[in-house]
């Protein structure tokens, strides 16, 4: 059996995250994923939407097995994919701490 820390856990979650938000912006916004990355800005570089972001976390919420905590998203968070996947982390750990 293979054990993992949690700082190997967190990483993971990251790049899985980056992978999984690249992937659904690719198809909303009919791009190629691979030219998508963590520091790909979301609004500026991507033509990101209020109904495009809604889309993104219900698939990253489905992908991932996690739920944002509404109350925590600010604009910030939405500035690159990279920032995204950071706030995946971070909700995800809050999550697994409560």
């Amino acid at each position: 059996m293979e054990h993992t820390t949690p700082d190997a856990d967190t990483a993971d979650l990251y790049g899985r995250a980056v992978a999984t938000i690249a992937d659904s912006l690719a198809k909303a916004m009919q791009v190629d994923a691979v030219t998508i990355t963590e520091n790909s800005r979301l609004f500026d570089e991507l033509g990101l939407d209020s109904t495009t972001v809604l889309g993104l976390l219900m698939t990253i919420e489905e992908e991932l097995g996690m739920e944002f905590d509404t109350d925590d998203l600010e604009q910030h968070h939405f500035e690159t994919v990279g920032s995204l996947a950071a706030l995946v982390r971070e909700q995800a750990g809050e999550q697994a701490g409560a």
